[in-house]
């Protein structure tokens, strides 16, 4: 069984590492922990090495995340994936389908409000939703890096899921 350290002690037990290779082969490593309430003060502690620089950046995101779930006195199964560092035509595979994305939306929401309005409006509103919507999706350059985490506690009112990602960007 793997285990994460920092500063020479171990912090907490990850139950299974792998390697995961996703969408557009953006190859992910994988760990996967459970946190138990009284791990949830060392999670800050944590050295996530694949995360390089920024490994303080993901332990905070990795608390935020476990504050959310409201956890108690439960356990709670969490996902750290952390891709390797993207070349320059899986970036501009993600950037191409941010475009899609954006227009696709963009369009359904026009499409309502020239129905409800005019085409006119329509018009104009679409190209103010798809600017809005361009630039919620993140752009993606070589070298950056994904980071994926994913959380669930089960009992209490039933089972409980949630995720955050952030990028990594490239400081080369």
């Amino acid at each position: 069984m793997a285990r994460l350290y920092y500063t020479g002690k171990v912090v907490v037990q990850i139950e299974k590492t792998y390697e995961y290779a996703g969408h557009f082969g953006i190859v992910f490593h994988v760990s996967q922990l459970v946190v138990l309430p009284d791990d949830r003060a060392r999670l800050r502690e944590l050295h996530i090495s694949e995360a390089k620089g920024a490994h303080y950046e993901v332990s905070t995101m990795l608390v935020a995340l476990y504050d959310r779930m409201q956890a108690g006195n439960r356990a709670c199964e969490m996902k750290v994936a952390i891709s390797r560092a993207l070349s320059r035509q899986q970036a501009d595979r993600l950037n191409s389908q941010r475009q899609t994305v954006s227009t696709t939306v963009a369009g359904a929401f026009a499409g309502f409000a020239s129905w409800l309005i005019n085409p006119l409006i329509g018009k104009a509103t679409n190209t103010e939703a798809g600017d809005f919507i361009k630039n919620r999706i993140p752009t993606h350059h070589a070298g950056d890096v994904i980071v994926s985490l994913q959380a669930s506690v089960s009992g209490g009112i039933g089972p409980q899921r949630s995720a955050s990602s952030m990028i990594i960007e490239n400081q080369g």
